[in-house]
């Protein structure tokens, strides 16, 4: 069974760090954003990703009026 996700969408059974990620936030990439993406099923990532492509097409048929 996939890991339990509490309502802070944060896994209750963190994975260790790889290096590459210690190596991002030691650089001062934010990866907060993608573990929390990782924890949502891929139809809620596709829907959210498809939310923000319309928000951003409106905004560049909004810029060119």
């Amino acid at each position: 069974m996939a890991e339990q996700i509490n309502q802070n969408r944060e896994p209750t059974n963190p994975r260790p760090q790889t290096d590459e990620i210690r190596a991002a936030i030691e650089y001062g990439i934010d990866v907060s954003m993608l573990i929390d993406n990782l924890g949502r099923s891929w139809t809620e990532r596709i829907l959210r990703h498809q939310a923000a492509l319309n928000t951003a097409q409106m905004l560049r048929k909004a810029r060119r009026l």
